[in-house]
């Protein structure tokens, strides 16, 4: 009978051969120094037959920024399972365990990458960010014009550590301030540079302070910005001028930003390669807490809301969110059917991101509601797009 627990260091070396087995390519080296940190460092959880792990799951601790607010958040990765063990539910009862231990461990909120959308969203994660994946050949490289800037640059290779604590206050001050992205701590960067240890940094100032970066690598005559963060639009053009300096020794240029972002409108030619992605998905974990951390707009009377969630009971209520934003867990019967906002677990956590508006969680539920109800949920709700990079 295969059971559930937590791994203890002397079976860590099982995860990692589970690992090794179930992914597509055998980690070494760094990358296998990476993993083995965060098998140390999240709630690693083994299905046990015997001795014998047979599956696992790791929940990374993390965290999100949702509208100024950092939540705790599980990071859900490396789900897998031996062959001989699948259609038995034993990835199931992971699943649910580490709901259980994301609510013990106050993580309010969780993200993965999905090797299957539909499979997560029966879990109650749902989709929350749509990437945009560009590739800008040499003939559409953006001419902003001549202009000295002020650009430094380092490595991961050749790290210069004060530029180096730059870009680390700099990422983590924007991230603050925008909504879905998690905050960087050391043992995160440590991770990007053992998976992408061939980065560079280019640092942009403007009155002698950061005012935008790219981390980038190039790779025979292709340049791939990893990360571009800036903060305003001349700071942007700025970075785009250092990319484009490299056009004697590349050919194109890849990259990832976010679909709402109107991306390369100010370009002489914006028209190049683009590719929508959808790879992220969200789950609320502890409804409540994560309501009474809610940065609310406009509650000019009590909002009410039933959620349905099969996996986490304690979240299978009907919440009063009151004017002065205290969140209580009502009687079932105690208000009308139609004063009440009835979601499923997954379209609620996309809606309280700010990925799906209340209209259309409404109109996916498939539920009806008065539209009075409706634009006073959407005045009690921030405005702004989620925005999330990381992979686990």
């Amino acid at each position: 009978m295969v059971h559930i627990q937590k791994v203890q260091e002397n079976d860590y070396w099982q995860i990692h051969r589970l690992r090794d087995y179930c992914f597509p390519n055998k980690y070494t080296e760094a990358r296998k120094e990476d993993f083995h940190y965060w098998v140390q460092h999240s709630t690693t959880l083994g299905a046990y037959d015997g001795n014998k792990v047979v599956g696992q799951v790791l929940v990374l601790p993390l965290n999100i920024t949702i509208y100024n607010k950092n939540y705790k958040m599980g990071g859900i990765a490396f789900v897998a399972s031996y062959p001989e063990y699948r259609q038995q539910g034993i990835v199931k009862k992971l699943m649910i365990e580490s709901l259980n231990q994301m609510k013990a461990n106050g993580q309010t909120i969780s993200v993965l990458a999905p090797f299957s959308v539909s499979f997560y969203r029966y879990f109650g994660w749902e989709l929350f960010f749509e990437k945009l994946n560009y590739v800008i050949p040499s003939d559409k490289f953006p001419a902003l014009g001549k202009q000295l800037d002020v650009i430094k640059r380092t490595s991961f290779e050749w790290l210069d550590e004060e530029l180096f604590q730059q870009v680390k206050a700099f990422y983590n001050e924007r991230a603050s301030v925008t909504n879905g992205v998690m905050l960087r701590d050391d043992a995160w960067w440590n991770r990007l540079a053992k998976r992408q240890q061939n980065s560079h940094f280019a640092l942009y100032y403007k009155d002698n302070k950061v005012a935008a970066y790219i981390r980038y690598e190039i790779v025979n005559t292709t340049f791939f910005i990893y990360d571009f963060i800036a903060e305003d639009i001349l700071a942007e053009q700025a970075i785009w001028r250092y990319v484009t300096a490299h056009a004697a020794s590349i050919t194109e240029i890849k990259g990832v930003t976010a679909n709402h972002a109107s991306f390369g409108y100010y370009f002489p030619e914006p028209q190049f390669e683009r590719e929508v992605v959808q790879d992220v998905m969200v789950r609320i974990v502890d409804v409540q807490s994560f309501m009474q951390q809610y940065k609310w707009g406009i509650i000019t009377r009590s909002l009410y809301v039933r959620l349905e969630d099969s996996f986490c009971p304690w979240n299978e209520q009907l919440f009063e969110i009151s004017s002065e934003r205290k969140i209580t867990a009502l009687e079932e019967d105690s208000i009308d059917d139609n004063e009440i906002l009835a979601l499923p677990i997954n379209l609620f956590s996309a809606m309280m991101v700010g990925y799906l508006s209340v209209q259309d969680a409404v109109m996916y539920a498939q539920r009806s509601l008065k539209q009075e109800i409706i634009g006073s949920w959407q005045q009690a709700l921030p405005a702004g797009k989620p925005v999330f990079y990381e992979y686990f």
